[in-house]
């Protein structure tokens, strides 16, 4: 019997049909309001749509000492003119980007900086986080390995070497930073992953007026003592979270989506790929794509660089008679849940096999899922995953601690009450 405190979606069998405007990106969006704090005047920020994620990031940057100005889906961001003179708590709330990123922003302060946070999040291990600032000769302290953590002692300059392997999120926040700090720097990342992440921040410090330059991104080039300039930026859509939706039409019908970028370096925008090869149809025009459901083929994918969208991946795998493999299962520890172990166990209940061979998960689809109730294990992927089975579904998939998609699509479920038929 399911927990009655926890809150719990029934999602009947549905077909996807209609339109969609695409949710703001997250991963754009933190790293813009975090530039913009460090900026030099006044930044406008367009087309925001807030998640939980977003929020903290704001929040964050507000404890700092930024103004943020909110109008309808725009932010004016006007940053502190005189530095705080007592130490800084930080709240990133569940935002694995958040710490690991406004790590190498407090790592700037002249003055001891505590980052912590609220569920799940303080349970992360944050060894590469400590170890990553460490090389770069900044001061951290945690008592037990895990939030909070004291980050003192001013970043500057230098000559460091630093492992990627973990995530690049935490060289998101040294390149941000970096340029800012005292003296030239090269930076030598060891085995970096996601890569098009490390696209996406070059690409928004470039926007801000610093420059990097990179030797295959294994030395990176920083001039130091450059600034930010306040700028305007109209953030894209996300790939991400809308990578539910273009599954969905895929294995059920068609949607068109507005608000994402055809050109876009979003590393998730390979979910494409996927449904290319699994044989659906996708057409680009003026700025909309429309998916349409043709064929459900077994696939294969490497997405090492994209572990995101490892759950809608699942789901268009369980679309197709016979296995997919989707490379990249090293990259599922960590997240909002173990994901491996939670894609395993939920899709288990709904009667498909997934099993692992390596650093493969292979997806033994039917076609189709069966009726069943699973859990979010407070994964906001999980939890939209689940929802989108229910197109190949025998009956009502309910999904327990359904509000898990509030860290980055709260909108996710009313927007498919208004654009989907059952």
């Amino acid at each position: 019997m399911s927990n009655p405190q926890l809150q719990v979606k029934s999602i009947k069998p549905f077909k996807f049909f209609g339109k969609l405007n695409a949710m703001t990106s997250k991963s754009f969006l933190q790293r813009a309001l975090a530039l913009a704090s460090l900026a030099n005047g006044a930044s406008v920020l367009t087309n925001v749509h807030w998640s939980a994620d977003g929020l903290a990031a704001a929040d964050v940057i507000h404890q700092l000492g930024a103004e943020v100005q909110e109008e309808f889906r725009k932010l004016t961001i006007t940053p502190s003119v005189s530095a705080s003179k007592k130490d800084i708590l930080l709240n990133i709330g569940e935002s694995g980007l958040g710490l690991r990123m406004f790590s190498g922003l407090a790592s700037l302060k002249n003055q001891a900086v505590t980052i912590t946070g609220k569920g799940s999040i303080l349970e992360r291990p944050i060894a590469a986080v400590m170890e990553t600032l460490s090389a770069c000769d900044v001061e951290v302290y945690s008592k037990a390995g895990k939030l909070p953590i004291t980050i003192s002692g001013k970043l500057k300059g230098g000559n460091y070497t630093v492992d990627g392997s973990f995530s690049s999120q935490i060289l998101t926040g040294l390149l941000i930073s970096l340029p800012l700090a005292d003296g030239d720097t090269k930076l030598h990342v060891k085995n970096l992953k996601s890569i098009p992440y490390i696209d996406m921040t070059l690409e928004l410090v470039q926007l801000f007026g610093a420059e990097i330059t990179h030797d295959d991104y294994k030395t990176f080039h920083i001039k130091g003592n450059q600034s930010y300039d306040g700028t305007s930026y109209a953030v894209e859509g996300d790939w991400s979270g809308m990578a539910n939706h273009v599954v969905g039409a895929a294995i059920s019908g068609s949607a068109t989506i507005l608000g994402l970028n055809e050109h876009s370096i979003q590393a998730d925008k390979a979910i494409l790929t996927a449904l290319e090869r699994t044989g659906a149809s996708v057409d680009w025009n003026n700025g909309s794509i429309t998916v349409k459901q043709v064929q459900n083929l077994p696939f294969e994918l490497d997405a090492t660089h994209s572990p995101d969208i490892f759950p809608p991946l699942v789901v268009l795998a369980c679309a197709a008679e016979g296995v997919s493999r989707i490379t990249g299962i090293h990259r599922l520890m960590h997240k909002e849940s173990d994901r491996l172990a939670a894609l395993i166990e939920t899709f288990g209940k709904l009667r498909v096999t997934l099993t692992t061979e390596g650093d493969t998960l292979l997806v033994h689809g039917t076609g189709s899922v069966s009726a069943g109730t699973i859990h979010s294990f407070n994964d906001h992927r999980i939890a939209m995953a689940g929802c989108i089975a229910a197109c190949i579904s025998d009956g009502p998939i309910q999904i327990e601690k359904s509000d898990a998609v509030k860290k980055s699509y709260p909108l996710f479920f009313e927007e498919l009450d208004e654009f989907l038929q059952e």
